[in-house]
């Protein structure tokens, strides 16, 4: 990791940055973290700051391994920093979206319906097989098990945080950098890295809500908010939480952003494509329903029988109907809006000296939104696909014949469709003559 081009200025100003981090093995579910006794001596005596970031954020995740993760994996960190002789403070990472089944989201922490040892205690007499049939009922309101645990992972800190200096940053949707250290960094598909699928031909069809905002920070200003909030939270009493979303000062729409990224498919085209790259957006759930069929699934088994002619596994009618089902997961985010408030993050911009705002700028309001989307399908090809920018000539012929047999299969379907109309149109009329 510390080899990747999101070093390159660091490794240019500080040669011997690496000396200056050291990796632990260990396990956030196992007893004292599954570390070694040296390890955690040494834990113990130089901590100053715990940034608690471990999680899993898979939302289809079985909610034993979620509970395990995201709740146990918490509490034994925070017994753990009990230990700590020199702690200053704990940031514990929530998500904007731990009480999605609330309209409205204060910066507070909301009770959980389920104390953490009942649901721990029911969890253990639970196979992995019983507990995903007993999900639903569990869950609730709540619409998938990473929310669910998030949420309890709050309420048992409020419970067992004791003294500890801890406060609860939760994000939005964290996506790519904006600026710092390189503009349009991402490493993952999560989030917005969905729009990958898009280019690379897989996915066509979006479904999304009109006049919906979308709550957006990019992935170097949460940074610098985390590393902001790290240096408040000895101050606040009780347990601070921040709020940390884009609406409410710097609001931007889901087809904002969809009108930008079909126009940059086409300006950055990908070399990896399998098809032409697609954009369609409709508000109707029957239309994407049907969409999903005609340009997904049909587009999906077309290349499979391209795949079985020249001896290949067929494998894209699989691979999309496994993404259709996780963004139809990921859409309650893009199509609902909600009302955030964010005052412990304004209040901490506004004490913070000018010299740390040039250093750790979280302002969102600085956020130039067509900016940034403009560049967003670059960042994509470049860092998370591994496209460089040298394979443009080389994908753009690609497209151009993508496009040219795209306009011959639809020449094809619409004579066909002719045909069955003229037909259709024959048998009507014979019957009324």
């Amino acid at each position: 990791m510390l080899i990747t081009t999101l070093f390159d200025k660091l490794r240019d100003s500080h040669p011997d940055y690496r000396s200056r981090v050291t990796a632990i093995a260990g396990d956030c579910t196992q007893e004292n973290l599954g570390l070694t006794l040296e390890d955690r001596q040494e834990l113990i005596s130089k901590t100053n700051i715990v940034f608690h970031v471990a999680a899993t954020v898979d939302f289809n995740e079985n909610i034993k391994s979620a509970y395990d993760v995201n709740v146990k994996g918490t509490k034994i960190l925070l017994e753990f920093c009990k230990k700590f002789e020199n702690l200053k403070s704990v940031v514990h990472t929530s998500t904007a979206y731990v009480y999605c089944h609330l309209h409205a989201l204060d910066e507070v922490i909301y009770d959980h319906p389920l104390h953490y040892e009942q649901a721990e205690s029911m969890l253990e007499r639970l196979s992995l097989e019983e507990a995903a049939r007993w999900t639903p009922s569990i869950l609730k309101k709540w619409i998938n098990t990473y929310t669910f645990t998030k949420a309890m992972a709050e309420s048992m800190i409020k419970e067992i945080s004791d003294e500890l200096p801890i406060g609860i940053f939760r994000p939005a949707i964290v996506t790519s950098s904006y600026k710092q250290p390189v503009e349009n960094w991402i490493d993952s598909f999560a989030a917005f890295g969905f729009t990958a699928f898009f280019s690379l031909g897989l996915l066509r069809v979006i479904l999304y809500k009109e006049d919906c905002n979308i709550e957006l920070v990019p992935v170097d200003l949460v940074t610098s908010a985390m590393i902001a909030c790290a240096w408040d939270i000895p101050q606040k009493d009780p347990i601070p939480i921040y709020n940390y979303v884009s609406s409410i000062d710097n609001p931007t729409r889901f087809i904002d952003f969809l009108k930008v990224i079909k126009a940059q498919m086409y300006r950055y085209p990908l070399s990896k494509a399998i098809w032409m790259p697609t954009l369609i957006w409709t508000t109707s759930s029957f239309w994407y329903s049907l969409f999903k069929i005609l340009c997904n699934r049909t587009v999906a088994i077309l290349c499979d029988m391209y795949y079985i002619l020249t001896f290949k596994k067929p494998k894209a009618f699989v691979k999309v109907r496994y993404l259709e089902k996780l963004f139809d997961m990921f859409g309650i985010f893009t199509n609902t809006s909600w009302k955030f408030t964010n005052g412990n993050v304004k209040d901490l911009w506004d004490r913070i000296t000018d010299e740390d705002r040039i250093m750790f700028p979280f302002d969102i309001r600085s956020v130039k939104w067509d900016t940034y989307y403009s560049n967003f399908i670059k960042g994509i090809r470049i860092y998370l696909l591994k496209d460089q920018l040298c394979t443009l000539p080389e994908a753009r012929i690609k497209l151009h014949r993508f496009m040219v047999a795209q306009n011959i299969l639809l020449c094809v379907f619409y004579f066909i469709l002719a045909i069955l109309v003229g037909i259709i149109i024959a048998k009507v009329w014979s019957l009324i003559v």
